[in-house]
């Protein structure tokens, strides 16, 4: 084979000088000081499909604005439990935050997407809160000082697990101590069903779950997967009996002090990580015998 031939004539030194000039402009980006720097909160895990697409966002962010501007991702709850994420984000301690079924002692009709079988799929929950449900949502919260971006993420219809036994019928429920999200809406669902619903955070569900602390917990597929609760409960009864979604959130004052909130810079961003993780589908898998008896 010949070899391609180099000339050096085309290695002019203006053409250095547009090079050398190119990479720095690139390592700029990276390399300069913020002058905005906001934290991002979630209690999800850092492999979890939401830390994930939250930290793409922030590095376009900060390449979009050349730097001006570096979120600092926090998975894992690694800024405390979801309560206090959230009290720290009212009192503007941390900046941005994602939460999920964590609102409603502080915005009530933040509840409503998640309203036991009231919606049959995650596109008759998304056309609502694209629409008149979601603004007044917005609305609420925004009255409490959090402004609500527009687009949310999906989490997912929950189903049961449990350790004891299956959940064929409602009888089946009568006595369960059953692990729930915080929203008063979820324990009243499983108090009028005869179950002895406990609220526990997600940093502690794989733990009283193991330890036998309940018997049973709520949540999605994917969440199962992810957290592996398959390694400390037997059973899988699919229930879809309510939907739950994210919220990405920004303490009301610092979001107007982004002095480009209103261009297409930050919302862009946020929209493709809505995207690639809100609308798409979560594998299904399930790693043990949903009817083992």
């Amino acid at each position: 084979m010949r070899r391609p031939s180099i000339d050096p004539k085309a290695f002019s030194r203006r053409r250095f000088v547009i090079g050398s000039a190119a990479a720095a402009m690139l390592a700029s980006t990276n390399t300069r000081a913020a002058d905005i720097r906001y934290r991002l909160g979630l209690s999800q895990p850092e492999d979890s499909p939401n830390y994930i697409r939250l930290k793409e966002m922030a590095d376009h962010i900060r390449a979009e604005t050349g730097g001006r501007m570096q979120i600092d991702v926090y998975p894992a709850g690694k800024l405390g439990s979801d309560n206090v994420m959230l009290a720290m984000l009212q009192k503007n301690e941390m900046e941005m935050y994602m939460g999920g079924n964590v609102f409603g002692p502080l915005v009530p009709v933040t509840e409503m997407p998640g309203l036991p079988f009231t919606f049959k799929s995650s596109e008759d929950v998304f056309t609502a809160l694209d629409g008149d449900l979601g603004e007044y949502i917005r609305a609420d919260l925004m009255a409490k000082g959090l402004y609500a971006f527009r687009r949310g993420f999906d989490n997912g219809f929950h189903h049961l697990t449990t350790s004891t036994k299956p959940i064929r019928t409602v009888d089946d429920l009568v006595g369960m101590k059953i692990r729930t999200p915080v929203q008063k809406m979820t324990v009243e669902f499983f108090e009028s069903l005869g179950a002895k619903p406990m609220t526990f955070t997600l940093s502690e569900l794989y733990r009283v779950c193991k330890e036998h602390i309940v018997d049973g917990q709520t949540d999605p597929l994917g969440l199962i997967l992810l957290l592996k609760l398959y390694e400390v409960q037997t059973y899988l009864s699919l229930t879809n009996h309510w939907w739950s979604g994210f919220t990405l959130v920004a303490n009301g004052e610092a979001w107007k002090a982004l002095p480009w909130r209103s261009s297409t810079s930050t919302p862009r961003s946020r929209r493709s990580a809505s995207a690639r993780t809100s609308r798409s589908s979560i594998p299904t898998r399930w790693a043990c015998s949903a009817a083992k008896e």
